[in-house]
């Protein structure tokens, strides 16, 4: 586990590594770039694989990794309790994993209450199908980034594959390709908006009015959205978008990164925890 620089969530970890493309976001993919650049190196570790996140190699580039299942058990949480992104360079949900492999990473995060477990996969047909019993710290999501009419594939059918999962629900809609149009966002309790981040010649540039279409959306629905960033070479480049102020009714820039609200489970967990003076999880 460590301290993440994605600015909606404050540690990463990552049981699972490696994944396959399976829709047009996957395109430009940070984790797939990092993997197999890092791959090249030396010192790699063995499960690395420079190899394309096709499916023809996806035995060679998605790797279980057992040993970090007690992580969030072990972690010192340097920042205190927080939100950790599960499988950020990967997908907890590929058929390379097994159903019980899911399901101890789902227990481990049971065992924790204190901290918030974000779990976010493409593949929720999958994850609709499992049998899991979600603790209530855990929220889980899916990926939208294009929708229907447009060039690419439409991925708004991933919503309501998601409504099957029993659990807190998300949307990512990041990296946002193309308008995805009217969406339906019952049943889900935060959303997320970005554009893709890629080196210029590479990456598909975000328009604002497509960003403002879904925050509209989620904003009628009463949905808390965190607006992660334009499109960019870097993650986090310019996390403002363009809305009409609430307080003054004038449309300018604003910084929204909003969150849903933190579980009643991991409050309490929380105030224990402060109570002895320790963030970390507990068996």
């Amino acid at each position: 586990m460590q301290i993440t620089d994605i600015s909606w969530c404050t540690y990463s970890w990552n049981p699972v590594t490696g994944c396959t493309r399976c829709g047009p976001e996957c395109e430009n993919c940070y984790a797939e770039r990092f993997m197999r650049r890092q791959a090249k190196r030396d010192d790699a570790p063995a499960y690395m694989s420079g190899k394309a996140w096709t499916r023809e190699n996806e035995n060679e580039v998605v790797t279980c990794h057992p040993d970090r299942l007690d992580e969030p058990l072990e972690y010192s949480y340097p920042d205190g309790p927080g939100r950790i992104f599960v499988v950020s360079f990967g997908d907890l949900f590929h058929r390379c994993v097994s159903d019980s492999f899911i399901q101890s990473v789902v227990d481990t995060a049971r065992e924790c209450p204190a901290q918030e477990f974000v779990f976010l996969t493409k593949r929720p047909d999958r994850a609709a199908q499992m049998e899991i019993d979600w603790p209530t710290n855990a929220i889980v999501g899916t990926s939208v980034g294009s929708g229907p009419g447009g060039e690419e594939p439409d991925t708004t059918h991933r919503i309501d594959q998601l409504r099957g999962v029993d659990a807190r629900l998300w949307i990512s809609f990041e990296p946002l390709i193309e308008p995805v149009g009217d969406v339906d966002l019952s049943g889900i309790d935060w959303v997320v908006i970005g554009g893709e981040s890629a080196p210029a010649d590479e990456r598909r540039e975000m328009e604002h009015v497509w960003a403002k279409a879904v925050y509209d959306q989620a904003r009628a629905a009463d949905i808390p959205v965190y607006y992660k960033q334009d499109s960019g070479a870097k993650p986090g480049e310019n996390p403002y978008l363009t809305v009409q102020d609430p307080e003054t009714g004038v449309f300018k820039q604003l910084e929204i990164q909003e969150h849903p609200d933190i579980p009643e489970v991991t409050q309490r967990a929380r105030q224990e925890k402060e109570n002895v003076g320790e963030h970390g999880g507990r068996r």
